[in-house]
């Protein structure tokens, strides 16, 4: 029996992210128009399957770390000629987008049945935390910003922000610098910049505001210099979208699969831990931390922490 298409509404967001939504988040909800269908039982089965014969039995799964920077380098770049030579910004967008036609929706999968689901469930939840933490701020960071993509939904919500886009790849700095003689990102500049290894010679701008998306999981546990590297910086608000081991719950089977992916890949471990053990010794204030209830196949990915250096 065919499945009936359901969308994703502003009320259902509310409901599971627990405040009220901005009319203008409520206006994006709309125009992502958000549908998808739920799984048969054996669809479902046949998904779980994968997600437990991959984690427990796959030999060749890549790990996050330090050695993948030229696989970045190269990644970011063929993203960078394709965009050269189209002008679409539809090439813009990372592959690892809509890979399976299964994603993660309110703890359990669900079919995707409109166009870019995963990628504009991931980017309603950045229109959300842009418009209330970053519309004030005078200057825009991201750091890990890929292909650039992420900062247009910055720059809509504050066009008057300088922006910034910073990652250790090369072909993302020069993305950034050709978005902005396209006149794309009007105000933006591209930057080098290691999490491993911190610049400190990199200053922000007074009254910024900072964010990572999916950026900070391809360091694991070694996010300690660039969280000390901020408090030192003092921005406005740091506002991170990432993996949250923490924040799941490992007695749900689909949250325990996610738990293990993140293992696998040697993604973020331990970073909430660590802000809130930097809350306890009043070096910094945590204003969310929480889940959102949406992600791909493998993770639960998009978990939400927002937090900022105290004034010592």
């Amino acid at each position: 029996m065919t499945k009936e298409n359901t969308s994703v509404t502003a009320q259902d967001l509310e409901e599971i992210w627990g405040e009220k939504l901005s009319d203008y988040t409520k206006k994006k909800v709309e125009e992502y128009n958000l549908v998808y269908s739920e799984l048969s039982q054996e669809e479902r089965d046949s998904w779980i399957f994968l997600l437990i014969k991959t984690i427990f039995e796959s030999r060749d799964i890549i790990k996050a770390g330090k050695h993948r920077h030229s696989q970045w380098e190269k990644g970011w770049g063929e993203n960078l000629k394709l965009f050269s030579s189209t002008k679409e910004l539809d090439c813009l967008s990372p592959r690892y987008f809509g890979k399976y036609n299964a994603v993660r929706w309110r703890s359990d999968l669900v079919k995707p049945t409109s166009k870019d689901f995963e990628k504009n469930s991931l980017s309603i939840i950045q229109n959300w935390l842009f418009d209330k933490y970053l519309r004030s701020v005078s200057s825009i960071y991201e750091f890990g910003c890929g292909t650039g993509h992420n900062l247009f939904r910055a720059q809509e919500v504050n066009p008057s922000a300088s922006l910034y886009g910073l990652d250790w790849a090369e072909a993302s700095k020069n993305i950034i610098e050709t978005l902005k003689k396209e006149n794309l990102l009007r105000k933006a500049s591209g930057h080098c910049f290691d999490f491993f290894d911190p610049d400190p010679n990199f200053h922000l701008d007074e009254n910024s505001g900072v964010y990572t998306v999916a950026a900070l999981e391809q360091i694991g546990p070694n996010f300690e210099k660039f969280i000390d590297y901020l408090i030192n910086e003092k921005p406005q608000i740091c506002i991170h979208i990432e993996p949250i081991t923490e924040l799941l719950d490992k007695t749900k089977i689909l949250d325990y699969l996610s738990i293990k992916y993140f293992e696998l890949r040697n993604y973020l471990s331990g970073f909430l831990t660590y802000l809130k053990k930097l809350e306890n010794e009043g070096k910094i204030k945590i204003h969310q931390a929480q889940r959102t209830y949406t992600g791909s196949l493998f993770i639960e990915g998009h978990s939400v922490v927002v937090w900022s250096p105290s004034d010592l």
